[in-house]
């Protein structure tokens, strides 16, 4: 296939996790709009030797490169970004130390920040979430949203985002779905927190959508199947006009 027929349209970056990968990547594709999956903060310091200090230092890099960019760059919020509005929530390698600043960061930058986004290429529909839409939590906790459409489950999910208390009260009552293949007690998992394996054995999927995400770290390389993406393996990716997802 000609290159000019398999055109890049959207680069991905997923989780962060204090990682600078994003840095080439966002450098290397200058004019591409740009979506971030979320957790931002939050490193695996015991393997990968990054501080929490630096991934906090990096977070703020990746602000200011929003606000300058803000029409092209979207940042989405996963589950080691959304903890940081309770200080009482406790969740695995919150940083405790500086929440307070990060607390603050979030509140005062609220409104550059999404649940979803939605991109139609030549071939398909596709939805971007930190960790995916399970079609049943989307009817138990947004009943009012039509899962036929993917602009509504977009907007009703970044409306969330409106005001902090609104995503307050969205995170107690929705966000914080933790099912059993996370060691939590929810019968469905919500978009920041599904695992990858939920999506291989769910016995039904959003309609009509192709779902890409994170939030369930690799070894080395992605998962792509024929309904989703999970692209949480420390590189970047790109999406194609012809619906294509290929390493950036």
């Amino acid at each position: 296939m000609k290159q000019k027929d398999n055109n890049p349209i959207l680069l991905i970056i997923p989780d962060i996790h204090g990682r600078l990968f994003w840095i080439s990547a966002t450098r290397k594709y200058p004019d591409l709009p740009v979506i971030f999956l979320g957790d931002y903060l939050d490193p695996y310091t015991h393997y990968e030797g990054i501080l929490p200090s630096e991934a906090l230092a990096n977070f703020k890099e990746i602000l200011d490169f929003k606000k300058a960019n803000m029409e092209r760059v979207t940042l989405l919020l996963g589950n080691h970004d959304i903890h940081y509005f309770d200080k009482d929530m406790n969740s695995s390698r919150k940083d405790k130390e500086r929440y307070e600043e990060i607390h603050q960061i979030f509140s005062e930058n609220l409104s550059m920040f999404k649940l979803a986004m939605t991109v139609r290429t030549e071939e398909k529909d596709f939805l971007f979430t930190h960790a995916g839409v399970d079609i049943n939590w989307l009817r138990y906790r947004m009943p009012e949203v039509n899962p036929n459409d993917v602009h509504d489950i977009c907007k009703s999910l970044n409306d969330k985002l409106m005001t902090e208390e609104s995503l307050f009260d969205f995170v107690f009552n929705g966000l914080m779905d933790v099912s059993a293949s996370r060691w939590g007690y929810a019968r469905y998992p919500s978009p920041v927190w599904t695992d990858e394996t939920d999506h291989q054995y769910v016995r039904e999927r959003l309609p009509n959508v192709y779902q890409v995400f994170g939030h369930t770290q690799q070894e080395s390389e992605p998962v792509i199947t024929e309904q989703y993406a999970c692209l949480d393996c420390r590189r970047a990716f790109l999406i194609t006009n012809k619906g294509n997802i290929i390493e950036a």
